[in-house]
């Protein structure tokens, strides 16, 4: 025979219940601690970094007048086309006898390098804990 007293029918009727449910606010859902926002942070770093390097091949190999037929240099002004399209036609191309100073690909590299400093810093605004 099992002999249960008062607190522990009252345990059982208490272990059996659902818990209750967290009240979360809003502020509280949007606050992330400090090392999710630097791998959030580092992430866009790392993204805006990869792009601003494959410009900057790009400048390199049209500087050095690389057969534009190369299976290489072809990715590589493939994959930068959709970046600089907003800034082609922003200055004029020098050339010369095949060397093409691209000054629109310095122009992004530093337009995309400040918009990633704006986005890591806009992030650290709205979403850093304030102590």
């Amino acid at each position: 025979m099992s002999q249960l007293g008062t607190t522990d029918r009252s345990r059982t009727a208490i272990d059996n219940r659902p818990p209750p449910a967290a009240q979360t606010s809003l502020a509280e859902l949007f606050t992330f601690n400090q090392e999710t926002l630097r791998r959030i942070t580092g992430l866009i770093q790392l993204s805006f970094g990869i792009l601003n390097g494959v410009i900057a091949l790009r400048f390199l190999l049209k500087l050095m007048a690389a057969n534009p037929d190369n299976p290489f240099a072809s990715f590589i002004y493939i994959i930068t086309a959709p970046f600089l399209w907003i800034f082609s036609g922003l200055t004029r191309n020098p050339s010369f006898e095949g060397i093409v100073i691209e000054f629109h690909d310095l122009i992004a590299i530093g337009v995309y390098a400040m918009l990633g400093w704006v986005i890591i810093r806009v992030i650290w605004l709205l979403f850093a804990h304030v102590r």
